[in-house]
C-alpha cells in the first residue's frame, strides 16, 4: 500500500539529514524502511490553499493511504499587503516587526497595523474548519484513498467534531509540540532555543521525523 504526503516543509522533510545514498532521511524515508511505498507532495513554504491544490491535482491511480499536514493559516496569501514570505507573519505575531524576510518599513508598520486591529484567532479558527472539511470531502470521495491522517505541523489547531478522532494525528497538538513536550534538543536540527523557533528554523531532526513517521506507521499498520 501507498502512503501518500501532503504539507509543507516538515511533511517535505527540511533539514533532515542525508543517509550516504543521498536520501533525506526524513518522514518517508522511515515509513520506507517499515515496508511502505511512499509519494511525498510535500513542498517547503507551503500554505495550506497549496496542500488543498496538490491533494486536488493529485489523479490518485493506485489504493493510497493519505497523511494531510495542516500548516499555520497565518500564511495563507494577502497579496495586497504586500507580503514578501509565507512565514513572515508567524514572526509578526512574536512582535518582530524588523524581520528581514519582509519587503520594507512599510510592510512591517502595515504588518504591525494588522496583527493590531485585524488579527483575529477566532477567524482563522473558522478558516480551519472550513478548508479541513473541504479536504475531508475530497478524501471520502476518492475511491483509491482508503484511509488519512491529519495533522498538524507547526499551530495546535482543535480537531473539529466532523473529524474522527482515529483520522487525527495529535489531536488539538501538534508535531512541533509533540517532540517539544519530549524535552530533547536532539528531535530538532538546530535545537530548541527561542530564536530558532521565532525565525521559522525549528524543524525536526532526522530522529524528529522518525518519531513522527513510527507514529504514522502504527495507525496505518492497524488500519
Amino acid at each position: 500500500m501507498i502512503i501518500s504526503l501532503f504539507g509543507d516543509s516538515f511533511i517535505y522533510g527540511t533539514c533532515a539529514q542525508h543517509h550516504e545514498d543521498g536520501r533525506r532521511m526524513d518522514i518517508d524515508y522511515w515509513l520506507t524502511k517499515k515496508g511502505w511505498s511512499v509519494s511525498n507532495y510535500g513542498q517547503n513554504g507551503a500554505n495550506n490553499t497549496e496542500v488543498l491544490s496538490s491533494i486536488k491535482e493529485n489523479p490518485f491511480i493506485e489504493e493510497c493511504f493519505c497523511v494531510v499536514g495542516v500548516t499555520s493559516f497565518l500564511r495563507e496569501n494577502l497579496p495586497w499587503l504586500g507580503f514578501a514570505s509565507s512565514w513572515g507573519r508567524n514572526i509578526l505575531k512574536e512582535d518582530r516587526f524588523d524581520h528581514p524576510n519582509l519587503e520594507n518599513p512599510q510592510t512591517n508598520e502595515l504588518w504591525e497595523d494588522y496583527l493590531i486591529y485585524c488579527y483575529d484567532d477566532e477567524y482563522f479558527n473558522t478558516i480551519y474548519k472550513i478548508w479541513l472539511l473541504k479536504v475531508k470531502h475530497l478524501l471520502d470521495n476518492t475511491p483509491n484513498v482508503k484511509g488519512y491522517l491529519f495533522v498538524n505541523t507547526v499551530e495546535k489547531y482543535k480537531k473539529p467534531m466532523f473529524v474522527e478522532k482515529e483520522n487525527y494525528l495529535y489531536t488539538d497538538s501538534s508535531i512541533t509540540d509533540m517532540l517539544v513536550d519530549k524535552e530533547d534538543e536532539k528531535l530538532f536540527e538546530g535545537g530548541l532555543t527561542e530564536e530558532t523557533f521565532l525565525e521559522g528554523r525549528a524543524h525536526p531532526s532526522t530522529l524528529g521525523y522518525k518519531l513522527v513517521a513510527e507514529d504514522i506507521h502504527d495507525i496505518f499498520h492497524n488500519t
